[in-house]
């Protein structure tokens, strides 16, 4: 397929999907309201492909990452509830133990590695606080052996990567 014909197809591939998010978020099939949606749609496209590298564009419409996702957003939502549960435990029986601890990404990208300390800072009782060749996280609790990134670094590769 042409560089030409691949550019065009993204850009209409583009335009439909904002114009078809105006429709539905709009929720009117007023002539003026579809006709406005159409250039703003127009106008976003255009500057989209203008100003954007297509990587994202592309990882977002493939079936199979989008299928990790799903995976992902499943186990992340697991390990969610599990740490719920675990600083509810430490509230009420009083026991923590505190930590800094340092994990080693498994991720090749810059994406990974932020995908990694987002999911450790939104689970309950961890905070993300350095980010270099490896990452630092506090824990409430943690015990020697602890895989604090075991369930994020194999599902998260696999959106990733």
């Amino acid at each position: 397929m042409s560089s030409f014909l691949k550019q065009s197809l993204r850009q209409i591939s583009t335009f439909l999907v904002i114009y078809i998010a105006w429709i539905l978020f709009t929720y009117s099939l007023d002539v003026q309201e579809l006709a406005f949606g159409f250039v703003v749609s127009i106008l976003v496209s255009v500057f989209i492909h203008k100003y954007t590298d297509f990587k994202i564009v592309d990882y977002i419409f493939n079936p199979f990452k989008i299928f990790n996702i799903f995976i992902y957003a499943i186990v992340f939502l697991i390990v969610e509830i599990q740490s719920h549960l675990s600083v509810a435990k430490a509230i009420i029986t009083g026991n923590i133990s505190p930590a800094i601890v340092r994990i080693t990404p498994e991720f090749n990208s810059d994406m990974g590695l932020v995908l990694l300390a987002n999911s450790i800072t939104l689970t309950p009782g961890t905070v993300s606080v350095s980010i270099d060749k490896n990452l630092y996280v506090h824990c409430l609790n943690y015990k020697k052996g602890d895989k604090i990134d075991y369930f994020f670094n194999k599902y998260g590769r696999r959106v990733v990567d």
